[in-house]
């Protein structure tokens, strides 16, 4: 039923169509024949799709004046990687260049030539990529709580990403910044 290229990420998106909050059902390779470098892959260019809805659901409660840097919580400030040399951006440019760069990067034929097979010499950049989107998540929790209970509820976005990145060690426990209470899923 699914097959060729675009096989899993079908697989994918009708699983958490399904039942976003099955977890465990989601991230359970299709078949044992399922490359897991493949399978992270294609679940990540799910994610990229699923946090340029989360940027859509922040509309103008995020803005330049009203989020000037990029933190989460009064602890944390990131620097923007998207420019040579990384550099404070308000939130929400920080967000888009986040997304744009790793729609970018999984996109481009040099480390990702096939989606059929990812060597594991491109596996590497899955950390970063994973890090940097999570921290969407942190400043979307500690600075605009309600729009994070409003997607996550009806998305499970930040509890699937949160076990994703677990599952296959892309993030230290101590990186995740967001308290599982406010996502998890289980009763």
């Amino acid at each position: 039923e699914y097959s060729g290229p675009l096989g899993l990420p079908e697989f994918i998106q009708d699983m958490i169509r399904d039942n976003s909050s099955d977890i465990e059902r989601i991230y359970e390779l299709p078949s044992p024949d399922t490359d897991p470098l493949v399978w992270q892959y294609e679940h990540l260019r799910q994610f990229v799709v699923e946090f340029n809805m989360l940027l859509v659901a922040l509309g103008g409660e995020c803005t330049p004046e009203s989020c000037p840097k990029m933190t989460a919580s009064n602890e944390w400030q990131y620097l923007c990687a998207a420019h040579r040399k990384p550099q404070d951006c308000a939130a929400i440019d920080y967000m888009t260049h986040t997304i744009d760069g790793s729609t970018a990067l999984l996109t481009t034929a040099k480390p990702f030539a096939s989606r059929s097979q990812v060597p594991s010499s491109s596996a590497k950049y899955f950390q970063s990529m994973a890090r940097r989107l999570y921290r969407i998540f942190a400043h979307v929790y500690y600075h605009h709580r309600e729009t994070f209970d409003e997607v996550e509820a009806a998305t499970h976005l930040c509890a699937r990403f949160s076990h994703f990145v677990m599952h296959y060690k892309l993030m230290s426990p101590s990186m995740l910044l967001v308290p599982q209470e406010a996502y998890d899923t289980k009763p």
